[in-house]
């Protein structure tokens, strides 16, 4: 027998959505007792991926702010163990039309007094206050639902987001909403809640087949990284992986930085045992700019690529810039879970190629 919505719980969700009464929140929608009987009834059942299934068609067919309460159900039993990538696609659509429909509204307030503020930020901050303004009532508690939406649906799509490489991907595929999201997350007219965690996702990086080449001893490794925050967050990664294998790569691990072992192992600072260069500093095996750092705050997937592949080179020199950071290996969410692991070794003649 095909799985179908309860009809009180469909009735629930087919609500029309006209006032400030109808816009629940994630505690009263799962205090509902169709909604809680429901959500109970199939948590632990092998029937989580059909209710997804259903909410794929559903999102579309709902008022935004009923879909995002459906979304966030759905999360829910993604955190119970259903598939995370088969309503993600959908999500991210109903977030996508909700970011483009409110985007009008949103501006930053540029600093008061500051006479350096750009005239283009002014004209926008502007503009997105006499375009709320214009708004009858009823349109802007429709805005004022759409954006309440959007703050419930970040939940749901981090809880998916995080758990499945594939959304990551989409989610990147998709650059225009990602720029939107960038520009959206820090608002003062029309504020997100939670918009910032999915701004912090896109900027991760997973990476199958990152290259680290270590010039002076002519070895280097292929690394999978997963779920990397940014360059400084890889580098204190990679050496740390680099020090376990320093044998196999012919290099002298530097010495542990102090508090690595024990209750500090997990520190939130580190410094530059090796001078990071991206792939572009060598040519034809030598150093010709010794200026192309990684950059630190940027995000490692953005680093040069050679042969297809994200390259970084960790060049063991004496002369280099001290370079140290800290909060790097901040966790968006439990499921972050960032790593990097060794693929296996390169050989000599990859090395080469990679400098070449």
């Amino acid at each position: 027998m095909t799985m179908q919505f309860p009809p009180d719980f469909l009735e629930t969700l087919r609500q029309p959505v006209l006032g400030e009464a109808d816009l629940d929140t994630q505690s009263s929608f799962f205090s509902r007792e169709e909604v809680r009987d429901f959500y109970l009834s199939v948590m632990k059942s092998p029937e989580k991926n059909e209710v997804l299934q259903l909410a794929v068609d559903q999102l579309p067919l709902l008022h935004p702010h009923r879909a995002a309460l459906l979304a966030l159900l759905c999360g829910a039993l993604v955190e119970d163990g259903a598939d995370p990538h088969l309503l993600f696609g959908a999500a991210l659509e109903l977030m996508s039309d909700l970011l483009a429909s409110l985007e009008p509204f949103c501006a930053t307030q540029p600093l008061e007094g500051d006479d350096d503020a750009d005239p283009d930020d002014l004209a926008e901050w502007q503009a997105a206050n006499a375009a709320l303004g214009a708004l009858s009532a009823k349109e802007r508690f429709e805005v004022e639902a759409r954006q309440a939406a959007a703050g419930l649906l970040v939940l749901p799509l981090m809880a998916m987001l995080m758990r499945d490489v594939r959304n990551h991907r989409a989610l990147l595929a998709d650059g225009e909403l990602v720029a939107r999201i960038d520009a959206m997350a820090v608002n003062d007219s029309l504020p997100i809640d939670g918009l910032h965690f999915l701004q912090g996702a896109a900027e991760l990086t997973y990476e199958d087949e990152l290259v680290v080449v270590l010039p002076a001893s002519g070895t280097g490794m292929l690394v999978k990284a997963h779920a990397i925050n940014n360059n400084f967050h890889a580098f204190s990664l990679l050496q740390k992986l680099m020090r376990k294998h320093a044998k196999a790569l012919g290099i002298q691990p530097p010495q542990a930085p102090a508090g690595e072992a024990g209750a500090n192992a997990n520190r939130d600072s580190d410094s530059a045992e090796y001078l990071w260069l991206q792939a572009h500093a060598f040519s034809n095996g030598e150093l010709v700019d010794p200026m192309a750092w990684s950059w630190g705050e940027g995000s490692l997937r953005e680093n040069v690529r050679r042969q297809g592949r994200l390259v970084l080179v960790a060049l063991d020199t004496q002369n280099k810039p001290s370079r140290s950071w800290n909060g790097f290996d901040r966790v968006l969410h439990s499921e972050q879970k960032s790593r990097v692991s060794l693929v296996r070794l390169l050989t000599p003649e990859e090395v080469a190629g990679y400098l070449a």
